[in-house]
């Protein structure tokens, strides 16, 4: 578990200083968590983790001054516990959430910190004293950095035992309910992200991505069996489009056309005003 331990803190670690360093995505959990898991030893488990991971988290971003959930060191936690004990991922969902709400508390105690030798900052600036600057700001980065390498390697060391216990003694009604809210939140997590940049401009190409999806990968039911009480449901692919889908993927191109018609005659009916504009603020300097 010491090498397990080892790569979550490093992990972990190394994703912070992405995220310290310009906003390389580095955090999001489609990479972070991918990373993880192919580490660990289980690269098509982290793939599959990871993307779901990220439904869930999609729509959490900062809106003014309010902190999202540090949705990275929430999802490399829930992954790597998931992952270590051979669990699902209702299992990584469930833990994930708890930790990154954890883990913007523990983000604001570190700013605290942080913001604390602002006037010692502002000190070696008014003496001039660059090398002390450069001394104080990589002291305090690689504070930071620290913290999160212990958080991630004692969190996986000494936690792994005690969260495979807790799992166990959950009773069979609470693992079907973490299964339900698991299967939920991405659709939440997408519908979060949708709520900020819906427009009925651009509701079109979300249906057509959904006929594209959905008809074009579509298996039609040719038969059902029963077999010791067990259903088989017996499908083969579709090369033709029915007519309802074809009625639908042309609804959405016709909705494609008249938006575009509407903000040409839209752009048309504006433009002859700036010309006027423009024409009258001529003439005045002319004048």
């Amino acid at each position: 578990m010491f090498k397990e331990a080892l790569i979550v803190g490093l992990v972990l670690m190394f994703t912070k200083f992405f995220d310290w360093y310009g906003n390389t995505m580095f955090q999001r959990p489609i990479f972070c968590v991918s990373i993880l898991g192919a580490l660990l030893g289980h690269p098509v488990e982290g793939i599959m983790l990871a993307a779901e991971l990220e439904l869930v988290f999609l729509g959490n971003v900062s809106l003014g001054g309010v902190m999202p959930s540090d949705f990275t060191m929430g999802s490399l936690f829930g992954a790597a516990f998931a992952l270590l004990l051979g669990k699902d991922v209702a299992t990584a969902i469930t833990l994930a959430l708890p930790l990154a709400a954890l883990g913007t508390l523990l983000y604001s105690c570190m700013k605290v910190a942080v913001t604390s030798l602002v006037p010692r900052f502002e000190k070696t600036i008014r003496d001039k004293n660059i090398s002390a600057f450069k001394r104080l700001w990589v002291l305090q980065f690689c504070c930071f950095e620290l913290c999160y390498f212990l958080l991630g390697f004692i969190c996986i060391l000494v936690g792994t035992e005690a969260v495979k216990a807790f799992i166990e003694m959950l009773p069979a009604w609470v693992q079907a309910s973490m299964t339900v809210a698991s299967t939920m939140l991405p659709a939440l997590g997408m519908a979060l992200l949708m709520k900020s940049l819906w427009s009925k401009e651009n509701c079109p190409y979300y249906f057509l991505g959904f006929a594209l999806g959905a008809f074009f990968f579509y298996r039609n039911v040719t038969g059902v069996s029963i077999a010791e009480g067990a259903a088989t449901v017996s499908a083969s692919s579709v090369k033709i489009l029915s007519l309802v889908q074809i009625s639908f993927i042309g609804a959405v191109i016709a909705a494609l056309i008249i938006f575009a018609e509407l903000r040409r005659i839209k752009d048309q009916a504006a433009k002859p005003a700036a010309d006027t504009t423009l024409d009258e603020s001529e003439d005045f300097f002319n004048d």
